[in-house]
């Protein structure tokens, strides 16, 4: 692909794109979130809630004054690729509201033991112990990441004409998996097994309320690079966003639209998919219902971003698809113009 086709001056998207717009819809409902609880909120979580949203404001206006200026495909998948980048800060936010619910961990984990008559999560790294499963399931849960870059670098690269579609969804899932965690709060086996009165080997689970608003840390577990990698993820995580999976559920939707793309890229995908989900479970980051849930809210939430990327709220201006399109030059547009004034 010829580099400086990305740079060719193009008819401009007018108003937001549609990711942006996702964002914004989220930035709003998270406020309202702010100010119902506004009383319980620490000062440096208000700090960083409307300090953090003020900042992304500000870039994405100035992302989008720069795409204005110099129209052309370079600034206009900077403008994605930065709120696809936002994730990183999306994700751990969540904590700030979600530790104001009680915590619904004891809820799981007692349907887990009616179900399997154990804690899948507790038994599963014990029949496999050692370093070498240890690193291949990290190794697993870590290409969860992989797959969301190698999937935009795919649609930029290789499919330039599905990069609207393709980052639409990926991001639409991602925030509809956001706002369940918003309102259901579940911090995992990792978490919740080191909680006080639990006692996972005897299907011990006790209510524990409030107790990850101010235990949040996990210990030091690794034993090779892999499990260093997760290890210093999860450093920065929070005990948030168990159920349902979002990496199942976000890695299923990524797969999906992977065959969509390419069926042999999809089917590349399919191992590492397959191990992620195990992963999920073995490192503790999850229950075995809540990778199940994950599948099934993957399929419901790929189709409403479907229909949403459809909708009115969201569609592309009439002729936008033809006028938009890799390499297709500005001054198509001035053409057209000077010959319908004739």
């Amino acid at each position: 692909m010829d580099i400086r086709n990305y740079f060719k001056e193009q008819y401009p998207m007018p108003g937001l794109l549609g990711v942006e717009k996702l964002a914004a819809i989220y930035i709003g409902l998270t406020l309202l979130f702010t100010v119902l609880y506004y009383g319980d909120m620490e000062s440096s979580a208000l700090v960083s809630v409307v300090g953090g949203r003020a900042a992304i404001v500000a870039i994405t206006l100035l992302l989008w004054l720069l795409y204005r200026r110099r129209p052309c495909h370079a600034t206009y998948q900077l403008r994605v690729v930065f709120q696809i980048a936002l994730l990183a800060y999306w994700y751990p936010d969540i904590y700030n509201f979600s530790s104001m619910l009680p915590n619904q961990d004891h809820v799981l984990a007692s349907v887990e033991q009616t179900l399997f008559g154990c804690q899948p999560a507790l038994v599963f790294s014990q029949v496999l112990g050692g370093a070498f499963w240890k690193e291949l399931f990290c190794f697993g849960y870590f290409s969860y990441f992989v797959m969301i870059v190698v999937m935009v670098l795919i649609v930029i690269v290789k499919r330039p004409r599905r990069f609207d579609s393709v980052t639409f969804v990926m991001m639409c899932t991602f925030f509809l998996y956001y706002v369940v965690f918003l309102l259901f709060n579940s911090a995992g086996p990792q978490f919740y097994f080191t909680a006080p009165g639990v006692d996972a080997a005897n299907g011990i689970f006790p209510f524990v309320d409030d107790w990850f608003r101010t235990h949040s840390e996990l210990p030091a577990n690794y034993s090779g690079p892999f499990s260093y990698l997760v290890f210093l993820l999860h450093g920065s995580e929070t005990p948030i966003a168990a159920f349902p999976s979002s990496h199942v559920g976000v890695s299923t939707v990524l797969l999906i639209l992977m065959f969509r793309l390419k069926k042999s890229w999809g089917i590349l995908m399919v191992p590492f998919y397959v191990l992620l989900c195990l992963s999920t479970v073995y490192i503790g980051a999850h229950y075995a219902i809540d990778v199940a849930a994950g599948w099934v809210s993957a399929i419901i939430f790929l189709v409403i971003a479907r229909k949403l990327y459809k909708s009115k709220l969201f569609h592309r201006p009439a002729g936008f698809d033809n006028l938009h399109r890799f390499g297709h030059h500005h001054t198509h547009h001035h053409h057209h113009r000077h010959r319908h004034r004739h």
